[in-house]
């Protein structure tokens, strides 16, 4: 590879965002399949669920099921199947909580956290409220400082369900 071409392929990996956004949606479905570069993967998947929530509904589900990418894009996976499909995203969290990556389940509380006074915050039972506390109370000290803005905010939304349930 000449230097040109490195060039090339440095300013593609930093600048991911300007050219992604010019694709059509059979090249973001190209971007995202590659897995190659995470943070190229993520902005494809944003950027197609942007454009068609029903037509990344289902390379965010299976990122989440085949535990594909990093923990970030999986993150950002939940993130945008949740806002398509909440029950889908609550299933996800059943099949996946248990091992789930510390940024995943900071995004698994912030999305329950925002529709804690919508009617599908409300039906969340406070069983599995609390198995996500569980969950976070299980991570080492430093992967709980991470999200631990993440679960003060699901502590709070949920207080009440939470209490009741120990």
């Amino acid at each position: 590879m000449d230097s040109q071409e490195k060039a090339k392929a440095l300013d593609r990996t930093i600048n991911h965002e300007s050219y992604i956004a010019n694709m059509n949606n059979d090249e973001l479905i190209a971007v995202i399949n590659s897995l190659e570069n995470f943070d190229e993967v993520t902005t494809g998947l944003t950027e197609l669920s942007i454009r068609d929530k029903k037509l990344a509904g289902p390379f965010c589900l299976d990122m989440l099921e085949k535990n594909l990418g990093d923990e970030f894009l999986q993150a950002v996976a939940f993130n945008l199947l949740y806002e398509f499909d909440n029950q889908k995203a609550k299933e996800i969290i059943t099949k996946k909580l248990l091992v789930a990556p510390t940024a995943l389940l900071g995004a698994i509380m912030d999305n329950l956290s925002a529709d804690s006074l919508q009617p599908f915050g409300e039906s969340l039972s406070s069983e599995f409220l609390y198995a996500i506390v569980r969950r976070y109370l299980e991570l080492s000290d430093a992967d709980k400082t991470r999200i631990r803005e993440n679960y003060e905010w699901f502590k709070e939304s949920y207080e009440e369900k939470i209490m009741y349930y120990r």
